[in-house]
């Protein structure tokens, strides 16, 4: 091969034929264009006519110019000429070792690019080594072809784990020197960076591509009265502004804050009302696993209430004043009576040793923990005096046992051991504390179980959480509903105990407050035995997961200096009642660039790759001949051409204007047919009606029966919406998530086949972005007509690859059952069949303003509504609906939920609802003349 600058040509012989190129100019030049024989008769009648066309002797020099480049650029194709040519051939092998952990992750696609082009250029084969990789962390040294190493390249992701220098180093003994080396690093040090150096230039000659690395890491998030004290660990190259986001547990951004970058961290401010639905903090301009920092419900700042009394005669020494102080700087504390701050929207409230409370005030309360609240009470006279039995976990004795005296034993009022079931596992008690007096569970309430172990195997509906060294309990606690009550046997302050003076109760508290954000013990306190399963992980871009089979569970027993791996990736880890979050960054972590090695090259910029340019001199090469075949067509027929453009010049505009015209206009008619796109169908709507109307659309599954059958079944939906509604749909549109625009679409409905199978990775991402934009899925598995395997396998291979929210069955009250007609239940092609929406926890928290973005039934409406009945009468009230007249109720009220959201989910209809309810028998259902009309 022979090379210029950074061009090579690698057939240096064949530019031996421009060589040829000045004869080949004398031979074009002397060869004129074939003349074109006409034959004429009468001859002498133009013998004394002078010729005013001449056949010339010679070709144009433009046209010998031209056909001479075209030659040059055949012969330069045909030489091979390359750009960046490699000068010496390398026959070493070629060993690529890539930094695969979430350092990289803000360099992967331009990293793994680059090294997939210098694979495919390598003439050897091409050894891979992550510096992350398999399980257990073993590393695998993969032998490939160069085509077989780019693709294994591009398919690679990052692995939310820090790379393993070390082992890397310990892996490369078994190879033999000799090699060519490139390490693609993520600019910066970890364990063990000096001895893979070393290693890798015993093997032969090493150069490292490292790019200015930007990434982020959140190191801690302590709770303040502010929201959270953040740490950082941040490489050299991160920039200087910090956009900091507070994310649900669908990776949806609840808030953000932008953060000048300092040594000291920075504060994040977080409004309390969005506080309970925060799963994590991340950096959101520099993705990464170790730019999310996974938060607990004990690091949550909980809502809460404290319920102050009337009238209070020493202020600094009431209860009330000790639960304040302990905790104003872990939880937003909010202070009132009773009747202000139980429909305040609170997480917990918290009373202090209140008597009778007045029946409408208890009733609120019961309401409040069964919607989901806690209820935390202090012990004391007034309460012991009042026994309101309803909202304390277990009757008490008329009087308090009193521990204090002189013929008190040495361990009375010591505090026992936390069980490890207990939510105040692992505190520790100081020794110095007592309980003077305790408020004891009266006899027969006690006698159901008297031993806290027992407590823990059996269900009761009373939990004792903390007992004296003697079994006295000191908290215990109940679940009502959906919320939990919980009693200290003692009261707030130091007139029944000094635990008020100590660490402990501030302790204790934060950990029962933790329980409104999470049923499980908070984080990292974990004293029991029963391994801890993954319920969220992280890949390594610092995006939310699903864990599969290959994640091991935790051990309790080696949590305390467990790091992150291939297979125990950064996450939430639950069981036996526990939760362990084990992050991607540890709080002492520094990102430090790479230090320069001796022996080692680094490059700046991306090595240059040969590539050819045969192709592109040949493919030029070929269009000009073609382009010279018409040029010397042109040329021998020049008359024929003359007489056309004559033809033309003759061809008079004005005395022609009415052929003109209709010429002008045949043409323009057939220029606009054949540049409209053929419609898919007659009735398909184009985007602008899209724009305007509300279409009812489907998606297409490829089986034609059922796409014909869910097309029939939304026809006779959106007939009824006519009919009966406000709502005017359009024609029914068949869509292909992956090709068409959803977000034109308030509502899509998808009708699951026969087979379970999986959406194509396109079409799972176009749904996943159509629900997170604010619309709404509906899907119709069918499953009451299946078995219930059935219909679970089906559901489940329909959303893999899409973020699912958690489901519930429809609630009492949800805005479904009433947002057009008062349902209780929601039959289609067959009677039992269910629907499932989001939880109320999980669409508060996201982006569609309290709107389920997926809802799941099995009733096979479509059937259904294909048979859609007229609208009823004011006579046909009072008689018992059809089975087709129940399912397109449920249409109506599923689109017309999607189309007004929350419009009714506000107390304002509820007199009216309750009147409606009262009047007629619970099991009809039916609207009113009044629910008939259109809203």
């Amino acid at each position: 091969m022979w090379s210029f600058g950074s061009i090579g040509i690698a057939t240096p012989l064949a530019l031996l034929a421009l060589a040829a190129l000045p004869i080949i100019w004398l031979v074009i030049r002397a060869l004129p264009p074939v003349p074109k024989s006409q034959i004429f008769p009468p001859t002498s009648l133009l013998s004394g006519i002078a010729p005013t066309q001449e056949t010339p002797q010679k070709a144009p020099q433009w046209l010998a110019w031209f056909r001479l480049f075209t030659l040059s650029c055949l012969i330069v194709g045909f030489s091979g000429p390359v750009v960046n040519p490699t000068k010496i051939q390398d026959s070493r092998p070629l060993l690529l070792v890539i930094d695969n952990g979430w350092t990289s992750a803000p360099l992967w696609r331009a990293m793994i690019e680059e090294a997939a082009i210098l694979a495919r250029a390598s003439t050897t084969q091409v050894r891979l080594m992550f510096t992350v990789s398999g399980s257990q962390g073993s590393q695998a040294i993969e032998t490939l072809s160069p085509s077989q190493a780019a693709s294994r390249l591009r398919a690679a992701m990052p692995m939310p784990v820090l790379p393993d220098h070390q082992r890397v180093a310990q892996a490369t003994a078994t190879l033999k020197p000799g090699q060519r080396i490139f390490w693609f690093s993520d600019g910066l040090e970890h364990s063990g960076t000096a001895n893979l150096a070393d290693s890798l230039k015993r093997l032969g000659t090493v150069k490292v591509r490292a790019a200015p690395n930007p990434v982020i890491a959140i190191t801690r998030a302590k709770p303040s009265p502010e929201g959270f004290q953040l740490g950082f660990a941040t490489a050299p190259a991160a920039p200087y502004q910090l956009k900091i986001e507070a994310i649900n547990h669908i990776g949806q951004s609840l808030g953000a804050v932008t953060l000048a970058r300092a040594a000291w961290g920075g504060t994040f401010s977080l409004e309390p009302v969005i506080a309970r639905g925060v799963v994590a903090l991340r950096s959101g301009d520099v993705r990464s696993a170790g730019g999310v920092f996974l938060l607990d419900a004990f690091d949550r700042r909980v809502r809460t209430g404290l319920v102050m009394p009337r009238a209070v005669d020493q202020p600094l020494l009431s209860d009330t004043h000790y639960v304040k102080e302990a905790l104003a700087p872990y939880s937003s504390l909010s202070l009132g009576d009773l009747h202000q701050l139980s429909g305040a929207g609170l997480d917990a409230l918290i009373l202090t040793d209140v008597g009778q409370l007045p029946d409408h005030e208890a009733k609120a309360l019961e309401q409040f923990v069964e919607r989901g609240g806690l209820l935390l009470r202090f012990a004391g006279p007034r309460l012991l005096a009042s026994q309101q039995g309803a909202l304390i976990p277990a009757p008490l004795a008329a009087e308090p046992r009193v521990l204090s005296g002189s013929l008190a034993s040495e361990t009375a009022g010591q505090i026992a051991a936390f069980e490890p079931t207990s939510p105040f596992a692992g505190l520790t008690i100081p020794q110095d504390t007592r309980i003077n007096q305790v408020a004891l569970i009266a006899p027969q309430a006690e006698s159901e179980d008297t031993d806290g172990r027992a407590l823990a195997r059996k269900p009761s509906p009373v939990q004792v959480w903390a007992r004296l060294v003697d079994g006295t309990p000191l908290v215990s606690a109940r679940a009502i509903g959906r919320g939990t009550l919980v009693l200290f046997h003692t009261t707030a302050g130091p007139a029944w105990s000094d635990v008020a003076f100590s660490g402990l109760q501030i302790s204790m508290l934060r950990r029962v407050l933790a329980r409104a954000a999470s049923s499980a013990i908070p984080a990292q306190f974990v004293a029991g035995t029963v391994p801890l399963k993954p319920v969220l992980v992280l890949d390594g871009f610092g995006a939310f997961i699903t864990p599969d089979a290959s994640i091991r569970p935790l051990q309790p027993t080696i949590l305390k200096d467990l790091k992150p791996s291939v297979d125990q990736p950064p996450g939430i880890y639950e069981g036996g009642g526990a939760r362990w979050i084990l992050q991607a960054a540890r709080p002492d972590l520094q990102l430090l660039a790479l230090k320069p090695v001796g022996g080692i090259e680094r490059l700046r910029a991306a090595e240059q790759q040969p590539r050819a340019l045969a192709s592109a001199f040949l493919i030029v090469g070929m269009m000009l001949m073609i382009l010279d075949l018409v040029i010397a067509v042109l040329l021998g027929h020049r008359q024929e051409a003359h007489r056309l453009f004559s033809w033309m010049k003759r061809f008079s505009v004005k005395k022609n204007t009415p052929i003109l015209r209709h010429t002008l206009l045949i043409w323009g008619l057939y220029s606009l047919i054949v540049t409209l796109p053929a419609p898919a169908s007659a009735q398909e709507p184009n985007r602008a009606q899209l724009s305007q109307d509300v279409v009812l659309a489907y998606v297409q599954s490829g089986d034609a029966a059922l796409d014909s059958a869910t097309r029939r079944g939304l026809e006779g939906l959106a007939r009824a919406l006519r009919e009966r509604t406000s709502v005017e749909p359009g024609p029914v549109k068949a869509i292909d998530p992956v090709k068409d625009d959803l977000a034109l679409y308030p509502i899509v409905f998808w009708t699951l086949g026969e087979r379970a199978m999986e959406p194509k990775p396109e079409m799972a991402r176009a749904l996943d972005l159509f629900m997170k934009n604010g619309g709404v899925l509906f899907v119709d598995s069918r499953g009451a007509g299946r078995t219930p395997a059935m219909a679970t396998a089906l559901v489940r291979a329909a959303l893999r690859g899409i973020e699912a929210p958690p489901l519930e069955p429809v609630p009492l009250g949800h805005v479904l059952t009433k947002s057009f007609y008062i349902l209780q239940r929601f039959p289609g092609r067959y009677p039992n069949a269910q629907i499932w929406v989001e939880t109320v926890a999980s669409a508060q928290a996201s982006a569609n303003d309290g709107v389920s973005s997926l809802i799941l039934g099995d009733g096979d409406w479509a059937y259904a509504w294909a048979k859609a009945p007229r609208a009823p009468t004011l006579g046909d009230l009072d008689v018992e609906p059809t089975p087709s007249e129940w399912s397109i109720r449920v249409g109506i009220n599923v689109v017309l939920y999607a189309l007004t959201g929350n419009y009714k989910a506000d107390q304002i209809h509820m007199p009216a609802l309750l009147e409606r309810f009262g009047r007629r028998n619970s099991t009809t259902d039916m609207p009113d003349a009044r629910q008939s009309r259109r809203p």
